[in-house]
């Protein structure tokens, strides 16, 4: 049975281009969310989001309904994720040496004008568990994410990442532990260990 997305993909590639602006209000918010966790930059997330539509909208003539478009564009903004993370380090090292040489701190502060849960984010706890996702190695940050923050079955992620289900479950499993480890000296107060139990799912693979 066809999904609302994949005819709108179909009258998209014949001809009706007003069609991607209803996927991409389908989703925007979720793509917006997804490149937030991995930047933490209400700046840095816009400047993805809209990349990942722009690069979609480049490429949906070739779509061929292999996967979902929801796979598909979460694809794009992986990669879209990773590109930015690559160049940012470049601009951090440019920044750095201008900032020795000037004796200028070059990195600001910023308080996120909109969060996907600010509720969350706005709390000492959120504080934590904003840090302790962004320790993570990037493979298990990823997969966590988008289990946990986007609620994603496992297999999505595997299609998403184009990695095993295997390597995705041991990825969980082990950004689990992490997590909960960072956040064993806050979770007596906020009762966070019930938040992200390790996943039955995920197991030991």
């Amino acid at each position: 049975m066809k999904d609302a997305d994949h005819f709108l993909v179909e009258q998209f590639q014949s001809g009706d281009h007003g069609a991607f602006d209803v996927l991409v209000e389908r989703h925007y918010k979720r793509v917006y969310d997804y490149a937030y966790y991995f930047t933490h930059s209400v700046e840095d997330a816009y400047d993805i989001t809209q990349d990942v539509f722009y690069r979609a909208f480049r490429s949906l003539h070739r779509f061929k309904g292999d996967s979902s478009f929801f796979t598909w564009v979460y694809r794009i903004a992986t990669n879209a994720c990773i590109d930015h993370r690559r160049r940012r380090r470049t601009y951090q090292n440019i920044e750095l040496t201008e900032a020795v040489i000037h004796q200028e701190d070059v990195r600001t502060l910023r308080t996120p004008e909109r969060l996907p849960d600010e509720n969350a984010y706005n709390s000492e706890i959120g504080v934590q568990i904003k840090e302790a996702v962004r320790q993570l190695p990037e493979k298990q940050r990823q997969v966590f994410v988008l289990r946990h923050f986007e609620g994603l079955a496992l297999q999505e992620i595997a299609d998403i990442l184009g990695r095993g289900l295997g390597t995705v479950k041991a990825h969980l499993f082990h950004a689990t532990r992490k997590m909960r480890h960072f956040l064993t000296p806050y979770i007596e107060e906020s009762h966070v260990a019930g938040e992200w139990p390790v996943d039955e799912e995920a197991g030991q693979a």
